[in-house]
């Protein structure tokens, strides 16, 4: 199956803000695995991601489904002198061909139904043909007619050999197989037949033939001194060892290379400059010229994919690396936060930096000082790039108290500020859960008189009325907890434990995901069961109803709860109150306010969304840009609304001016919640009007009569509920 897409350029989609309906790509790069030479280019692989080095600016630019690749996960990629055809493999046996600026899509390896493991392990190209050394047997792509032309299955009548490589000597075509080496004629009409291959006996404990290593690897004291690559162009052999390059010349010359940078080597080439190129999983791209080294490359972006939580505070993104088994062991991660700022410039803190603190679950962030929640070592305070103090058991009097079992854990799963500047956070395993320290540093502890050894709990939320929400672990609903706004007394606190029983929350299932306040202040469930809400959170201790309640859906004769099939991991709310609902298993939904309609739905397959499985969404509501968190990483979408600003001030036109080669929407944000808008020409004539989406409206360019609008300055003119109208912005047109 052949499918073509058109290449997008990719530094339009890297500019800090992007237009409306735009994805942005926020992956990993730092962890370099393999590497490709092509015309004036260095293509990397780095964390299933992939970029290249412009060799005549040392510009970097990424390649991703964003810019037109059809799946995520590359393992690797080559590329042919002969036909100017780069071709990428991925790890699901996915493979694309780069061609006159289109992407060609060939999935017929990835849909192949097979028993066991399937892989792509590398790339040979020899004229118009490239050899897929693979799992299932030698795979022949015709580059030229975009299609598979033949498969080599070696092996014996009951089983194929797995093919490790794939090299040409002459006329013979040499494989790297699980069972040794094998060889043929190249020109035989029958290498379909496992009977045209003999035994290749090699002369020496090492052989190499191009990208073809056959030899003994040795364990030699505490190092591993397997060689890991090899690559041959330029009269120069290149092996890589974990921590080495060893590089061999044609004359017999054998050189050594080290650096202090090497720190796990996966791969290095010699270009054709003799320029040494080093894939290094710890510090990226490296590159030495007549040994020497001279920089790394790293495209900007977090430390690692992997995606616990996401934040959008104080006008930074924050990216929790974290993790645990299902509330029970930890992952031990030591990644800690990647932290993002508007200039999208990244910054890590790692274990060691926030005071040996691993599994990084959550953040809060209160006048620029960072509180961090961690699964194992309690919370690290963090202020400008620097801790301040990490509390535990000993400096909080014992309130963070440690689990009920051994190596004196604290497990935070939450943190999060009220609306006077308190810090509070869940503490899971302990018998005061519920904690809390003031804004004048005093802590306190509260119960709710659970069984500590089983008690989990998960994601925290503070609602208007000062209650505290809670999702507990391992399916066991939730908890609201009203301390009365009396810290240091807890005989008039109340709180409840909600589940699926009429009258204790009535919610469709106990297994809760997430919980979020809309602008309406109800309070918005996720749960595996779909989605439930209660709509009047003050109603919890008042003795009346308060129960949650599913939305129903009709569609003719027929009706459903909202996502009933669906597990709801993530809930966000944008500025225009409508929600951003994350699931498991089925991508991204867009509802309105009240959740009746469905306005985007984005998947793997319909967009360049990395995978179905969303973990977490935060949003910049000062320019509506939706960060999306999948199991593959991290992305975003920029949508149409913002939040509202309370009186009107600046605004901020995106782009402008518009140019006569952009033809995509204006967005005029910073705006009064739901203000009116209209767009005059210089001489007060209507062009066009419109209601902001929350705080933030958009303009197609076009006037009344759906042409666009000629050069020249247009005014924006916005009018808020009470009427006041005023200018707010100028946009200049060139056609």
């Amino acid at each position: 199956m052949k499918k073509l897409l058109l290449l997008l350029f990719p530094f339009f989609m890297q500019a800090q803000d992007v237009a409306i309906g735009h994805w942005k790509d926020y992956l990993s790069y730092n962890s370099a695995s393999y590497i490709t030479e092509a015309e004036n280019k260095i293509y990397c692989v780095a964390n299933g991601g992939l970029f290249y080095i412009n060799k005549n600016d040392e510009t970097i630019n990424r390649l991703s489904k964003i810019t037109g690749l059809s799946d995520v996960g590359i393992k690797q990629v080559a590329y042919s002198y002969e036909l100017d055809i780069v071709i990428i493999t991925y790890k699901n046996c996915n493979v694309d061909l780069l061609k006159n600026n289109h992407i060609i899509n060939i999935s017929d390896i990835k849909r192949k139904e097979i028993t066991g493991i399937k892989s792509i392990n590398n790339i040979t190209i020899r004229k118009n043909i490239a050899y897929l050394s693979t799992s299932i047997g030698l795979i022949l792509v015709d580059l030229e007619n975009e299609e598979i032309k033949d498969t080599y299955n070696l092996g014996d009548a009951s089983s194929a050999y797995k093919i490790n490589g794939c090299a040409f000597l002459g006329d013979s075509i040499i494989t790297a197989t699980s069972q040794g080496l094998f060889y043929a004629n190249v020109n035989d009409p029958n290498l379909s037949d496992y009977s045209s291959w003999s035994v290749f006996q090699a002369q020496t404990n090492e052989e190499t033939y191009d990208n073809i290593v056959y030899g003994n690897g040795n364990i030699n004291g505490d190092y591993w001194y397997e060689t890991r690559s090899v690559n041959y162009n330029n009269s120069t052999l290149v092996r890589t060892k974990f921590d080495r390059v060893e590089i061999t010349k044609d004359d017999g010359a054998y050189i050594e290379l080290t650096h202090l940078k090497f720190e796990n080597i996966l791969y290095a080439l010699n270009d054709d400059e003799n320029i040494i190129w080093v894939a290094d999983s710890v510090n990226g791209l490296l590159k030495f010229i007549n040994l020497d080294y001279q920089e790394r490359f790293i495209p900007s972006g977090p430390v690692r994919n992997e995606i616990y939580s996401l934040e959008y505070e104080e006008n930074k993104l924050y990216q929790c690396h974290g993790g645990h088994a299902n509330f029970g062991s930890n992952s031990l991660i030591n990644n800690g936060v990647s932290i993002k700022n508007n200039y999208d410039d990244w910054t890590n803190y790692d274990r060691y930096k926030l005071g040996n603190a691993r599994d990084i679950l959550e953040v809060a962030v209160n006048n620029g000082v960072e509180y961090y929640a961690s699964w194992y070592h309690g919370i690290p305070q963090m202020k400008d790039g620097e801790l301040v103090i990490k509390y535990d058991y000993q400096n909080t009097n014992g309130v963070l108290d440690t689990c009920w079992y051994s190596n004196n854990r604290i497990r935070i799963s939450d943190i999060k500020f009220d609306s006077e500047g308190n810090m509070w956070a869940l503490s899971s395993e302990v018998n005061h859960p519920l904690v809390l320290k003031t804004k004048d540093n005093n802590w306190y502890a509260y119960s709710m008189n659970q069984n500590q050894v089983s008690l989990f709990f998960d994601d925290l939320l503070i609602d208007s009325y000062n209650q505290k929400w809670g999702v507990l672990g391992r399916g066991n609903g939730l908890f609201v907890y009203d301390d009365n706004r009396t810290f240091d007394n807890q005989n008039d606190d109340q709180y409840k434990l909600l589940n699926t029983n009429i009258g204790y929350g009535n919610l469709p299932s106990n297994q809760t995901y997430c919980l979020a306040e809309d602008l309406d202040g109800e309070i918005w469930i996720g749960t595996d069961k779909g989605i439930t809400v209660f709509y009047d959170p003050a109603a919890i201790f008042s003795g009346y109803n308060f129960d949650a309640q599913q939305i129903l859906i009709t569609e003719g004769d027929y009706g459903q709860y909202l996502l009933s099939e669906e597990r709801v991991k993530c809930i966000a709310i944008d500025g225009a109150n409508r929600k951003w609902i994350g699931t498991e298993k089925s991508g991204i939904f867009l509802l309105s306010e009240d959740g009746l309609q469905q306005i985007l739905h984005f998947t793997e397959d319909n967009s360049p969304l990395y995978s179905n499985n969303i973990v977490d969404i935060a949003i910049n509501h000062e320019n509506g840009e939706v960060f999306i968190g999948t199991s593959k990483g991290l992305i975003s979408y920029r949508s149409d609304a913002t939040i509202g600003a309370v009186k009107q001030g600046k605004t901020h036109v995106f782009p402008n001016p518009v140019k006569e080669n952009y033809n995509g929407v204006i967005t005029i944000s910073k705006l009064v919640k739901n203000a009116t808008v209209k767009i005059t020409d210089i001489g007060g004539n209507l062009v066009f009007e419109t209601i902001a989406n929350g705080g933030q409206a958009i303009w197609d360019g076009k006037n009344k009569n759906k042409t666009r609008v000629s050069t020249g300055v247009y005014l924006v003119f916005s009018t808020d509920i009470y009427g006041e109208e005023k200018v707010v912005s100028k946009i200049l047109f060139i056609n």
